[in-house]
């Protein structure tokens, strides 16, 4: 019976390629969409997840987020130092800051690390090195930053930038994460930070929990002794990401499109595998003549969707992949982004749900009428 429902579906060739192409855009849409929204958010996490060095992350209580960082009190380093468990405390500067080129004017995001053991830096650098921030009036930038500043230049390191009115060198390009705010990311050490902006406090206190320790009991150990908050790293990134979910209008953009793309694919696959189910209603009619039960030709429509579910899924995350492969590497703006597998595997789940219903829903004509009726009309 499998065999002769593969045949009905393929003799139809035309209604085959309409179920598969209308599968295979919604799982496309869905999968893109879908993809992009967990990248993003992701994004907004990105600095707290590269910094591979950093354990806790203490901040002013009020801090809703990464990118909305507190005034912290300089003192404030040693109290976290002294708490046991801590291996290590610097300050962590991150502020918005003034760039100004022969070419444009425009803002950045100036990150000041501690010139002892720059806890908190990106680790991939392109050239250069993180140790040059130690002399005076220095910086380094993110590789997307410098095609900001500098755009179709080739890298060269020693270009002299202005920052609020003081001139810095480049002494290196690091690769970081893409950040959920795209601007120029101008890291310097906090020494050079106080000379552009004097008396500037730190946003953050990033530690280094010693060897052995639960990271989660030290950082409840900070947050009791200092009377401010105190995250380790996945949860500090959870409460960023949850402030943009919560409060920005991206989630429910995204949930639109992609809802879109559902009821789109259903509509199409619903619609077309109702013209062929009616359209095959006399095939149908004579095997119920014969003998078959609902639950054979329930099997044999089940079959169908399975099988145009299954090659339509396959061609829209071959064209997800595809664009996920190709574009990031041409447009600085998807930097990082990728497939998930727990896209893949949802979206998959969908599609397969989307097929089935749409089947169960045509066939229930086929099950209800009589061989007769259908054969006489």
């Amino acid at each position: 019976m499998n065999d002769i429902a593969l045949k009905i579906l393929w003799a139809d060739i035309g209604k085959a390629i309409a179920m598969v192409l209308g599968v295979a855009f919604s799982t496309l849409l869905m999968a893109q969409q879908a993809a992009i929204f967990v990248c993003l958010m992701g994004n907004s996490a990105s600095h707290i997840t590269a910094a591979q060095d950093v354990d806790i992350w203490v901040a002013d209580a009020r801090a809703d987020y990464f990118d909305d960082p507190g005034v912290l009190p300089a003192a404030l380093v040693e109290r976290v130092k002294s708490v046991a468990g801590v291996a290590y405390a610097a300050p962590f500067i991150r502020t918005s800051v003034s760039l100004d080129t022969a070419s444009l004017v425009e803002q950045g995001v100036l990150v000041g690390l501690d010139q002892n053991s720059f806890l908190g830096a990106p680790q991939k650098m392109v050239t250069g090195s993180m140790a040059a921030l130690r002399a005076s009036d220095t910086f380094v930038v993110d590789r997307r930053g410098y095609g900001d500043i500098w755009p179709d230049e080739e890298i060269a390191l020693g270009r002299l930038l202005e920052v609020d009115g003081r001139l810095l060198r480049l002494v290196g390009i690091v690769d970081p994460p893409s950040p959920f705010i795209s601007m120029p990311l101008i890291y310097t050490s906090v020494t050079t930070a106080s000379l552009l902006r004097p008396g500037i406090a730190p946003g953050f206190i990033v530690a280094r929990a010693r060897d052995g320790a639960d990271v989660a009991a030290v950082a409840k150990a900070i947050q009791e002794q200092t009377g401010y908050a105190a995250f380790d790293k996945a949860a500090f990134s959870r409460i960023t990401i949850d402030y943009y979910l919560k409060n920005t209008g991206i989630p429910i953009n995204f949930f639109i499109t992609i809802a879109l793309g559902f009821i789109v694919g259903t509509a199409i696959v619903a619609q077309t595998f109702y013209l062929f189910v009616t359209e095959n209603l006399r095939h149908l009619a004579v095997f119920k003549a014969m003998g078959a039960n609902w639950r054979q030709l329930v099997s044999m429509t089940a079959i169908q969707c399975v099988i145009v579910a299954a090659v339509g899924f396959s061609l829209g995350i071959a064209g997800a992949s595809w664009f996920f492969e190709t574009v990031p590497a041409k447009i600085p703006a998807f930097k990082g982004f990728y497939l998930p597998w727990g896209v893949v595997a949802k979206v998959g789940v969908a599609v397969f749900a989307i097929s089935l219903l749409s089947g169960v829903v045509s066939i229930q004509r086929a099950v209800r009428f009589a061989p007769a009726q259908v054969l006489r009309g």
